[in-house]
């Protein structure tokens, strides 16, 4: 009953004291909208980012020996790769540097050359963004796939040949048979030949200058590297190749973190200037309060039935809020540049936990926010509360 009728007076204060409610409200409100709004965002950034590296980057690579240029005997390297636990693709390639020249026009390359099936299983990426041609066809024959920027600097197109060159190299003719989208972060001068091409170039025999592997699960990168290592090579996992990625992600969830969190704070704290000022309009009805029998936990009560009431109101309609722009936002279709250069859609993913979450910390944060007024509510003298 007692809490019955705390619960009741804290209700009619909600009720009756109609815009210091609604400020208290808007303010916690605003300040959950801008959270998940924020919150959908980082989680559609960090998902890019773990895409890229499932989809667009090798899980492990493999260099040669210290001390040597290439990886001699490469297939039983592969061999003993692919009969490890969870490995998915293996890659081998041989890289060099080339000078391509197409009429008046020069490049210097970075030439590459691979098993074209197994390496868009690696780079899946390239095979989806080829806008002309095909990158299996450069299997058959002395042919080159190379990115849009590039082929327009060498204002090369689809059946256009070209010479590759370089000192101590094999001058090669070569014929373009696929341009494709140059992916986020990637060198605008790579260039894709078939592994038989590049060797002969080179003037090499049977070896590669890497190998990448691409794993089922990418958090075994690590345990896979250092199986690899014993062998004499040097293995390198993605966490090791790209640690950019990992401080991006981790740098970030902190610093939005913080920063959601203290404008949380102070809308709560705006919550416990109310409770602050309802006290002090209240003090005669407290003193009427105790001198009817109510205890200073009843009375305390009262204040914190309040607080937890606003902030769950205000998290509520925040939360709508919130979901609403997110979903604005991912309607849309809004294109950023990245930092290589290629369009990317603004990535938002709302996710109901973290929705969840936000009403929490902001009830949570709202309770704690009227303590300091509850307390104060329930230490009054009732004498000197009834004077007023």
């Amino acid at each position: 009953m007692v809490k019955l009728l705390a619960s009741f007076i804290a209700s009619r204060h909600i009720a009756t004291r109609r815009r210091q409610t609604a400020l208290s409200v808007l303010a916690i409100g605003l300040a959950v909208a801008i959270s998940a709004t924020s919150i959908s965002l980082q989680s559609g950034f960090q998902e890019m980012l773990f895409d890229i590296i499932v989809e667009d980057l090798p899980h492990v690579t493999v260099s040669p020996k210290e001390g040597e240029d290439y990886i001699y005997l490469y297939k039983t390297l592969i061999d003993r790769i692919q009969a490890m636990p969870g490995v998915e693709v293996v890659s081998p390639s041989l890289g060099t540097t080339a000078t391509f020249t197409h009429k008046d026009d020069v490049e210097n390359v970075a030439m590459s050359g691979v098993i074209p099936a197994d390496m868009n299983r690696v780079y899946v990426s390239i095979g989806k963004n080829m806008a002309r041609g095909d990158l299996l066809s450069i299997q058959d024959g002395k042919r080159v796939v190379m990115g849009n920027k590039l082929a327009d600097k060498l204002n090369v197109k689809i059946g256009d040949n070209v010479i590759a060159s370089f000192p101590d190299a094999r001058t090669t003719s070569l014929v373009v048979s696929g341009i494709f989208d140059t992916p986020t972060g990637w060198p605008e001068d790579i260039t894709f030949v078939s592994l038989d091409t590049a060797r002969s170039f080179l003037n090499k025999g049977n070896v590669v200058s890497s190998v990448d592997i691409k794993l089922l699960d990418i958090y075994q990168a690590d345990a896979v590297s250092r199986e690899i290592s014993a062998y004499g090579y040097k293995a390198q996992s993605w966490q090791q190749l790209y640690p950019e990625i990992l401080r991006t992600i981790s740098i970030e969830k902190v610093q939005n973190r913080i920063v959601l969190l203290l404008i949380m704070i102070i809308a709560a704290f705006g919550i416990g200037s109310v409770m602050y000022m309802l006290v002090n309009e209240k003090t005669k009805e407290i003193g009427m309060l105790m001198a009817l029998g109510a205890t200073r936990s009843n009375i305390r009560n009262i204040f914190l039935y309040e607080s937890i009431v606003l902030g769950l109101m205000g998290g509520v309609a925040g939360s709508v809020v919130g979901l609403l722009l997110s979903l604005y936002l991912k309607s849309l279709d809004i294109n950023l540049q990245a930092p290589g250069g290629e369009q990317i859609t603004l990535p938002v993913i709302i996710n109901p936990w973290d929705y969840f979450m936000i009403i929490m910390l902001a009830v949570v944060l709202s309770l704690i926010a009227g303590a300091y007024p509850a307390r104060k509510a329930s230490r009054l003298d009732p004498v000197e509360a009834l004077k007023g």
